[in-house]
Formats: C-alpha cells, sequence, structure tokens
C-alpha cells in the first residue's frame, strides 16, 4: 500500500502550492473510519512569507469547490471546521503577493504550514545564515564537539572548541533544531532561519534532562566577511570596542578617524608632521606615555589580516590607508589586555587596531 503521507507530498508538489505539512494530528488511527456518513475534520494553517517567514495577516483562503473563503488572522493563523476527507482546489490570494493554487488532500484533521512568494522577490531565495553557541547550562562554560542538526533540511555540524557553530548557507524556514552532546540532555528547539539574514543563538545544555528555558533567537544583518573573521565572536566575548557596518552608515565619517570619537580610552592627535592629519592613540598608549617622557605611543594597525603599522613613535596614518567607504569593521583594543592572540606580543603593548574592509 503507497504510503498515504508521501501521497500527499507528491500531489502537492505536482499542483505547485508550496505547503509543508508540520503536523497530522491523527483522529482515531491512520485512515478513516469506513462509515455510511462521511467523516468531518477542522483543518488549521499558517500563512507566511516565502522570504522572510513573517506570518502574513489577511490572506484569502478559497476551497474552491465548497465555495468556502476564510481569511487569516494577524498571526497569520486561519482555521475551516466540518469539512468532508477529501481532496480540495485551494487557492490563496493577498495583495503584493503571487496567489498560489493547487490541489489540498484533506485524510484527517491537522495543520499545515504554506508561504505565498512577495511579487518582487525572485525565485532563487538567498539563504540565511545559522550560528550560535553551545554552553553548559549550569556553569556557562563552551561545549566542544557538540552536534547541531537540521533534520528537516539534513544540515548539521559540531562545536569548535569555543562552543561555536556556523552553519552558512541554510534555506529559509522554520526548524526543529536538535543540540545534544554527551552526558547532557538532548533539547530540541524551533529556530526562523530568514533569507539573507543570520540567526544567532545561545544554547545551554542540562546535565539531567530538566526543563530549561527556551532558547532567544536573534535574527540580523551581518556582513559575512565579518562573520567569516571571527569578527562577531570576538565581540560577544566582551574584550575591546567593535565598529560594524551599520556603526559606519549611522555616523557616515569622512575619514575612518571620525569613528574613534566615540571608543572609550581612544584620542585624536593631531600627526606631529602634519597638523590637519590626525592619528588615533589608544588608552594603552597613553598609559605607556608616563614612561616615554610624555611621547605619544601609536597602536598596531592591521588590516584584512595584514600588519600594516607595527606601532610605537610613528604614527600610523590612518586614513591615508583606507578609505571610510571601504570599511567593513573595525575592532580596537586599546591596552594589550583581550588582544586576539594572533595580533598579541610586544607591538601590541600601546593597543590594537584591526581594519576589515569590504568584498
Amino acid at each position: 500500500m503507497v504510503d498515504p503521507i508521501r501521497r500527499i507530498e507528491g500531489m502537492l508538489k505536482r499542483s505547485g502550492l508550496a505547503l509543508v505539512l508540520t503536523a497530522l494530528l491523527a483522529v482515531g488511527g491512520a485512515h478513516a473510519q469506513e462509515t455510511s456518513e462521511p467523516e468531518r475534520v477542522t483543518v488549521r494553517g499558517r500563512v507566511v512569507d516565502a522570504t522572510t517567514r513573517v506570518p502574513l495577516a489577511g490572506v484569502v483562503v478559497a476551497f474552491q469547490n465548497l465555495g468556502v473563503a476564510v481569511q487569516t488572522d494577524s498571526t497569520g493563523q486561519f482555521e475551516v471546521t466540518g469539512i468532508q476527507v477529501g481532496v480540495y482546489y485551494l487557492e490563496l490570494s493577498r495583495p503584493g503577493y503571487r496567489p498560489s493554487t493547487g490541489e489540498f488532500v484533506v485524510m484527517r484533521e491537522g495543520s499545515f504550514i504554506t508561504s505565498m512568494m512577495p511579487l518582487n522577490a525572485t525565485e532563487d531565495i538567498p539563504a540565511g545564515r545559522f550560528v550560535g553557541r553551545v554552553t553548559d547550562g549550569e556553569s556557562g562554560g563552551p561545549l566542544s564537539d557538540a552536534e547541531v542538526h537540521i533534520r528537516q533540511v539534513f544540515l548539521g555540524g559540531a562545536t569548535d572548541e569555543g562552543g561555536w557553530f556556523d552553519l552558512p548557507a541554510v534555506p529559509p524556514g522554520r526548524y526543529a533544531v536538535e543540540f545534544s552532546h554527551l552526558g547532557y540532555a538532548t533539547r530540541v528547539d524551533t529556530v526562523d532561519i530568514v533569507s539573507g539574514l543570520t540567526s544567532d543563538v545561545r544554547v545551554p545544555l542540562a546535565l539531567d534532562p530538566i526543563e530549561v528555558d527556551p532558547i532567544e533567537v536573534v535574527v540580523e544583518r551581518r556582513e559575512l566577511i565579518l562573520e567569516d573573521v571571527g569578527f562577531y565572536r570576538r565581540e560577544d566575548e566582551g574584550f575591546g570596542e567593535f565598529i560594524d557596518l551599520a556603526d559606519i552608515e549611522a555616523q557616515r565619517p569622512t575619514e575612518v578617524t571620525d569613528l574613534f570619537n566615540r571608543i572609550p580610552g581612544a584620542i585624536l592627535v593631531p600627526d606631529p608632521f602634519n597638523p590637519l592629519q590626525r592619528s588615533v592613540v589608544l588608552r594603552g598608549g597613553r598609559m605607556d606615555n608616563v614612561l616615554r617622557g610624555g611621547e605619544h605611543c601609536y597602536p598596531y594597525v592591521v588590516v584584512d589580516g595584514n600588519i600594516v603599522h607595527r606601532g610605537g613613535d610613528t604614527p600610523a596614518q590612518i586614513d591615508f590607508l583606507v578609505d571610510p567607504v571601504q570599511v567593513a569593521g573595525i575592532e580596537v583594543f586599546p591596552s594589550s589586555m583581550g588582544v586576539p592572540i594572533q595580533y598579541g606580543g610586544l607591538d601590541a603593548a600601546c593597543g590594537v587596531i584591526v581594519i576589515w574592509t569590504r568584498r
């Protein structure tokens, strides 16, 4: 006998209606009991935007061969009660979205999620990024080699020594994500992956199978270059000051050094060889002034992973090194404390500035 769920999926794929069955709640078994009166059931659904996964209110959901039409509420949900088991022609419509039509098979009571494509969207929907950190729920310490699995799309990976994981290309949608580690209770949480954005989570695991607080998913704009070089991870660790692309666009600097006006521990001083040119001195350099008889000590500067200035007596002349419109993000470590190991050493005594440019 053909699996009824597979039969439904096959018919939906052929129909062109993007329906994803999320729950089929059996009412007295896998198949309706044969009675003289056809079984009547309740069908519930939710309609979301295909690109953002935001619930859509005001969608007209019409069962054409029933002559019944309902409208989604503010949460994108609708409900139709008392319909017979059978095959229906379903049509979804809403201003600003492409209509969705196709056959809809009702075999028993249940619910589903379907999506609608905006008129201005392309068929090739950009993937989302799923990142986060898995920790011990009691100590808060990172858990390495914790497994992260999104079963619906067969994606997953393991956390690194800092407890971090990064799944860079996940199709947009709502997923049940499983987090597991030997010796800890496995947990499953629902996560929304949004097209073109990063979903960032913090996941504590419990040693015993006890109830834990739900994870909080933060969906935000992140630059891929900054994600790839570990910018956001270092920002999350709390050492240093970080300037991302949103900060840069908000300040609209004419020179890169303009971005340092709001950085604690940073001052701008006139270049000794060109009073119109400013240079950055950080807290570590200001503390070192006492030992140097009042002379400035300038920070170590790295651009896209390459050392461009080793600090010391000579200013880095950052404004000559890179144009502000090219900058994707800046990491500022005002003293040698908290400097990433790859940028540490004696040259970091007066602070470190790490600049990342757009790609």
